[in-house]
Order: C-alpha cells, then structure tokens, then sequence
C-alpha cells in the first residue's frame, strides 16, 4: 500500500444554490404591490368618506380664491387625490409585471413613481406655501418618499434585470398548449361526458362480442350431445 504524507485530501464542498435569477425584481414588485394597493384602499376611503362628514367638508368654496392663479387649493386636493388614487393601481400593476418579469416593467416603474415622486414634492410647497396646510404637505411629503423611495427600488431592479435577462418569448405560451378547463379537469364536462360514452360503447361493444361468442359455444355443446 502506498502512503502520501503531507498531502491532504481535498474533498469537493458541497456549493451552497444560490438566488434564482431575478429574485430582488421579484420581491420589488411584492413591495409595489403591497404599497399600490394600500395607497388605492386608503385613498379611495378618503375619497368616499369625505362627503359623509358634512356638505361644507367635501365643497369649500373658500378655497376657490386661494392659490397660484386659476390653479388654486381646492383644484390641487382634487388632482393630488386622482394622481395619489392613479399611483396607487398603476403600482400594483407594475408590482404584477415585475413579478412575472417583464423585461420593460422596471423601467416603466420607475418612470411611474419618479413623476408621481416629483408631483407630491410640488404640492408639498404648494400647500406650505399657499394655505399653510402641515397636515396635507406632511401627507404629501410623505407620498413624495415612499414613491422616491420605490423609484430608487425600481432602478436596482433594472440593473438586476440586465445582469440576467429572462429569455425572449419565455411567457409565450406554445401553439400546442391547451388551456386547461379548471385545476381539477383538462376538458370541459361536455367533453368529459362524449369521451365516457365513447368508453361505454366500447366496453358493451367487448361484451356483446364475448356474449356472442359464448352463444356459439353453447350451441356447439348443444349439438354435440344431440
């Protein structure tokens, strides 16, 4: 037997699995999901909860002379509720495209709460500014963040798109694919019931067979002891 000394063997270490691809693209569009539907439920709360309160809570014709020209408080509420309301299912819609991964959905994203980012910041002064309301620049300010924020989010999901692409055509489904009637069944109960009186056909087909030749066995015995 041969012995080497001073030499230790080097066995392969088992290599840990790494993230599948395009794993932080996926887990931004949970985040953006998560925040686009929240920002619509809360939104649209406000929206429809504001003329419960009182006619002069959802009408304040005061605010009509207060402003930047024509563009003034009360017009400004009403276009950062629709922007805010707008934003909150164009974020869910590109959370769904970003988990499916889609190649231009990051960029989309980005662009989406960049802009939505830029108009809070906007209404943030504006109402500082002009009617010294800190309760809606406070709200707006906070808009502003959390979509700068999925902005930032949104463009390392670009870059972790182009480090490893999906391949072209990968959600194509092939012209072979048949899409499924439910979970539970492959074709329709239409379908279903054809092909079970097709099967019944043949199987009482099978017996009328046996059956026959049965018949001509008994015969032959019959003659035989004749």
């Amino acid at each position: 037997m041969l012995y080497t000394q001073g030499v230790e063997s080097k066995a392969p270490k088992p290599v840990a699995p790494g993230p599948p691809a395009r794993a932080f693209t996926q887990g931004v569009g949970l985040i953006y999901q998560l925040m686009g539907v929240t920002t619509f439920l809360v939104l649209m709360l406000v929206c429809c909860s504001s003329g419960l309160l009182s006619s002069s809570t959802a009408i304040r014709q005061d605010l009509t002379e207060i402003g930047w020209g024509s563009y003034s408080v009360q017009r400004a509420m009403t276009v950062s509720l629709c922007v805010g309301i707008f934003c909150g299912i164009a974020m869910a819609g590109l959370g769904l495209g970003m988990q499916a991964t889609h190649r231009r959905t990051p960029v989309a994203a980005a662009l989406v709460t960049g802009l939505g980012g830029a108009f809070f910041l906007f209404h943030t002064y504006f109402f500082a500014t002009t009617w010294q309301a800190w309760k809606l620049s406070t709200l707006c300010a906070l808009m502003a963040l959390m979509l700068l924020g999925l902005t930032a989010l949104a463009m390392v999901a670009i870059g972790d798109m182009r480090k490893s692409p999906p391949a072209k055509g990968f959600n194509v489904l092939p012209k072979e694919f048949k899409v499924p009637y439910s979970h539970m069944h492959q074709d329709p109960p239409e379908v279903r019931l054809k092909r079970e009186l097709e099967q019944r056909k043949e199987q009482l087909a099978v017996q009328h067979k046996e059956l026959e030749l049965m018949e001509e066995k008994l015969k032959r015995k019959m003659d035989e002891k004749e």
